[in-house]
């Protein structure tokens, strides 16, 4: 009963001094994340979530955290369904299988298109998924395997994704 009288004491008196270890968040300062598309302007990589919400840099961490810096509030990438590279991007697929923000169930496409407009990509995709996922291509990859990548393309006014 010491104990617990002892532990309670200790949480109010670092809940009265603003040190908890964990904060309370409004999530009306999460900026929810459905598609990531990472491109690529001259040497920059570019990272658009929509929104008018982009972030550059000479790497792909880089131009998360100025994406990041750019918005307002916290760019929540828990929710992305889907990561889309285009194929001038096409070799920073390793530092988006390795990078923790993002959900590792996402799918992982490739796409020709260099203006796509990732919130009309997440509408298309959230019923065409891939069974490519983030996880799944950096297991293939582990293995040795070349994982077959999708490719997002524009067709008839709408989209299309190939398997090659």
């Amino acid at each position: 009963m010491k104990k617990l009288k002892a532990v309670i004491l200790i949480l109010l008196v670092l809940w009265a001094l603003g040190r908890l270890p964990f904060r309370a968040r409004d999530v009306a300062e999460l900026l929810p994340v459905r598609t990531v598309l990472i491109g690529r302007e001259g040497k920059m990589i570019t990272v658009d979530v929509g929104a008018g919400a982009k972030g550059t840099g000479a790497t792909l961490h880089a131009a998360l955290d100025s994406l990041r810096e750019r918005v307002t509030g916290k760019v929540f990438f828990g929710t992305a369904e889907q990561v889309i590279l285009t194929e001038e991007a096409a070799d920073v697929l390793p530092q988006a299988l390795e990078e923790p923000a993002f959900r590792p169930a996402a799918g992982i496409y490739l796409t020709p298109e260099e203006d796509l407009d990732p919130e009309a990509a997440a509408d298309y995709l959230a019923s065409h998924s891939s069974n490519l996922t983030l996880i799944r291509c950096r297991a293939l990859l582990l293995e040795g395997e070349d994982p077959r990548v999708p490719v997002l393309r524009r067709a008839n006014g709408g989209f299309t994704v190939r398997e090659d």
